[in-house]
């Protein structure tokens, strides 16, 4: 029986399928998978395991030529790369702020509620309050995308209405306190 080089089958994976493997799924199924790909269907009388020992050489080469792209590329190999450091939560933050699923942290909606407790439920801009019909939005002053190191600080929070927050948008820096 051949030598399963696990190196070879996860590089020749991992270049017909992607990076991420997916959960609960067995190294066998994942190199069906990608043998699949090349035009090599998994036979129904026959397990995965059986399948991919019977194609080692197959998958070899094909790891190979990877290999030898990647050489001729001069690609360095994930060995050869210089280790980072571990990025701080802080760091995350700041490079995350400008996205929408930020508002669904629980940094944010901590300080939101700080805001809204500091200055109430009341537009700041038109007046307007939630017994007017009015729905309140937490409004960042200086906008997150330009000032990503303001995202969480509650003086740079204002309380508006929808329609005036949707009206200044993220171009304009008016502070209506």
């Amino acid at each position: 029986m051949k030598k399963l080089r696990i190196s070879a089958l996860a590089k020749y994976t991992k270049s017909r399928i992607g990076h991420g493997s997916k959960k609960d799924t067995s190294v066998y199924d994942l190199v069906c998978e990608a043998l699949e790909m090349d035009g090599m269907p998994l036979p129904m009388d026959i397990t995965a395991k059986s399948w991919v020992m019977s194609n080692l050489d197959y998958i070899y080469i094909e790891a190979k030529k990877l290999s030898s792209a990647l050489k001729k590329l001069r690609i360095p190999h994930a060995s050869e790369l210089p280790k980072t450091k571990q990025v701080k939560a802080k760091t995350q933050l700041k490079r995350d702020v400008s996205s929408n699923s930020f508002l669904n942290t629980y940094a944010w909606r901590k300080v939101r509620m700080e805001a809204l407790k500091k200055y109430g439920p009341k537009c700041m801009c038109c007046g307007a309050t939630p017994d007017t019909g009015a729905v309140m939005n937490v409004d960042h002053i200086k906008p997150r995308k330009l000032f990503p190191s303001l995202a969480l600080d509650v003086n740079n929070l204002q309380i508006l209405c929808h329609e005036c927050n949707h009206g200044k948008g993220n171009w304009d820096q008016t502070d209506w306190r």
